[in-house]
């Protein structure tokens, strides 16, 4: 049962973790963050997700929590450039489906019997490495924490994939450069996605932007309607919130089912710490 389980739920969310990634580079004009030896950074993602596979009068139904901290913490920064630390301090998962309940808490000792539980488990203290520019552009990955996808795929928890070009999820990839006033829109697109952006209100401290995203991907149509909320002095997105819905079809060992997926995302980010220096 545990083996049909894993095999149906490695593609059940696999489309939705690449929508909840990208949407803070819209923008190609960036600022620079001049981060600081000492520097610390604390993210706390919460997703939320039930998906629906039919077909036919077969039915199977699966929803997840997922709750994850994660700390960015500037090891080393000189000449423009910041060695990042990055590294997952807690997870809290909970998978429902065919009648089975998955729970794993990285605070407590996890089900040696349970492949889940063990592959979330060597996640947790083990920290990459990422060499960044001031405008939180990655240079390079020194050192890559090793997942299981197939299993993170259907936990909900957001893998988190690092690669020269892509910018840190917690900073903004735009400027708070006088453009950015409210009603102002800007749109980016790629081959199967298209995000639409507007600034919904600016103060002294703080821009708020709403966005929707259009992805097709394979055979499943995903609408996304998500909330930044960013810190004009620090570029820091404070809080994100999105929501979606995913349709479409999806095949599991060759079987096609009909799929339909609601999935519910909060986070928040905070710096921890002045500089050391």
């Amino acid at each position: 049962m545990k083996t049909l389980l894993l095999s149906k739920l490695k593609t059940a969310f696999i489309p939705f973790f690449i929508l909840i990634t990208g949407t803070s580079q819209a923008q190609t004009i960036q600022r620079d963050f001049k981060f600081k030896k000492g520097d610390e950074y604390q993210r706390q993602i919460v997703i939320k997700s039930n998906c629906v596979l039919q077909r036919g009068a077969q039915k199977l139904n699966i929803s997840t929590y997922s709750a994850v901290t994660k700390t960015y913490k500037v090891n080393d920064a000189s000449n423009g450039t910041a060695l990042f630390g990055i590294t997952i301090n807690k997870i809290i998962d909970t998978i429902n489906a065919m009648g089975q309940k998955e729970i794993y808490n990285s605070e407590k000792k996890p089900d040696p019997n349970s492949d889940i539980q063990m592959a979330l488990l060597q996640m947790i203290g083990k920290p990459a490495m990422v060499s960044v520019d001031e405008k939180g552009v990655i240079l390079s990955v020194k050192k890559e924490v090793k997942t299981s996808d197939t299993l993170l795929s259907f936990t909900g928890i957001q893998a988190e994939h690092f690669f020269a070009g892509s910018t840190l999820e917690f900073i903004a990839g735009f400027s708070s450069n006088a453009f950015l006033k409210k009603g102002y829109t800007w749109a980016d697109a790629s081959p199967n996605s298209e995000t639409n952006f507007t600034v919904n209100a600016v103060t002294g401290r703080t821009t708020t932007i709403v966005y929707t995203t259009n992805i097709l991907d394979g055979d499943l149509n995903t609408r996304v309607n998500g909330v930044l909320l960013v810190a004009n002095e620090s570029g820091v997105i404070l809080k994100r919130s999105t929501k979606s819905v995913t349709t479409g079809y999806e095949s599991v060992k060759g079987v096609v089912y009909a799929t339909t997926r609601r999935t519910a995302t909060s986070e928040v980010c905070y710096k921890k710490s002045n500089s050391s220096n």
